[in-house]
């Protein structure tokens, strides 16, 4: 009997199924009850000479466990009964096939392995009808085979899908991701320009101060050299009113006002030494300070310079950000549906 929905009708009619195919194999399914023990048995005989196949079987069920539904499909042959159910049931076993990574190029080929074991068991049994019989049964596992690539079809369909949602998923993140990284750069941009001016800044005065250290220390070196001078003529002055008063004494009375003025000479230059060290105390103690000044001015100087190249780096650092989330922006635009 068959009772089929239209396009599994057209289906059938053109594998060339017909009413008395499924009337000869339900005639004969005393001789397929007979013979189902040996097809089982001698097909997984053939299906464990490979490694791959007997792996496989391990991994996921047990060889008596498919046997048993072996016999069934086998036996469900010659029910000559060929319904929609009928037809769920076989696609529903393609995809379990599927879905545990058998190739296609085994699952069709065991419909050959059933063909032969069929022909040399049913043949004996058969009659002169055998051929018709088999004929008929290959009918049948035509119709199975191209059931089997629906199922795989269908079950690839359904993984192309869930990888399509997994990308709708990845896109809407990556949206996300990007809307809060546009955010995220352009609060970071700015900073990063305010950090680097401001360091740029930072560096050019330190800069500037340390060359006015630099000029100080110069115009404090003219002021030793200037000391220097001074002593140098304070001594002379000394030497030159000693002198004065040996020449005010030899006089004797009439060199008693050149005495009076040696002496003053004397006092001025004894004076003058002494403001002259005073003034050397104070360029001394000057001098230190400014050393100091510019040891510290160095260092802050080079920790300027430094954080403006830190800020720079910065800078490049949130223009690959940019980059990144401008590829990303651009990868979700490419795979947005076309409308």
């Amino acid at each position: 009997m068959i009772d089929l929905s239209p396009a599994r009708t057209k289906q059938v009619e053109f594998i060339g199924i017909t009413e008395n195919d499924l009337g000869l194999l339900r005639d004969y399914r005393p001789i397929f009850e007979k013979v189902v023990e040996e097809i089982v048995d001698r097909f997984y005989e053939h299906l464990q000479k490979d490694p791959d196949l007997l792996d496989l079987i391990n991994r996921h069920s047990t060889i008596d466990r498919l046997k048993q539904t072996q016999r069934q499909y086998w036996l469900s042959l010659a029910e000559g009964i060929l319904t929609e159910p009928f037809i769920e049931q076989r696609i529903r076993i393609g995809q379990i096939h599927s879905h545990i990574g058998l190739p296609t190029d085994y699952y069709l080929g065991s419909y050959m392995v059933y063909l032969d074991l069929a022909i040399e068991l049913l043949k004996p049994l058969a009659g002169e009808r055998w051929t018709v019989v088999t004929h008929a049964l290959s009918k049948m596992f035509n119709l199975d085979s191209q059931l089997v690539l629906e199922a795989y079809e269908k079950q690839e369909k359904n993984k192309l899908e869930v990888i399509a949602s997994e990308k709708d998923n990845l896109l809407r993140a990556v949206t996300e991701v990007t809307q809060e990284l546009t955010g995220m750069i352009a609060e970071l941009s700015g900073n990063s320009q305010i950090i680097a001016s401001a360091a740029q800044a930072t560096a050019a005065s330190q800069e500037t101060a340390h060359q006015l250290i630099e000029q100080l220390h110069q115009e404090i070196g003219q002021i030793d050299e200037m000391s220097s001078a001074i002593r140098e003529i304070s001594d002379r002055t000394h030497l030159l009113g000693l002198n004065a008063a040996i020449e005010a004494a030899h006089a004797g009375e009439n060199g008693r006002g050149f005495e009076v003025v040696a002496g003053e000479v004397r006092k001025l230059a004894q004076s003058s030494k002494q403001t002259l060290l005073q003034i050397q105390g104070l360029v001394e103690d000057i001098k230190s300070k400014l050393d100091h000044i510019q040891q510290e001015s160095e260092k802050t100087a080079t920790s300027a310079r430094q954080q403006a190249m830190n800020s720079g780096e910065l800078s490049m650092f949130v223009q690959m950000i940019e980059k990144v989330a401008e590829d990303l922006s651009r990868l979700q635009q490419e795979n947005q549906p076309v409308s």
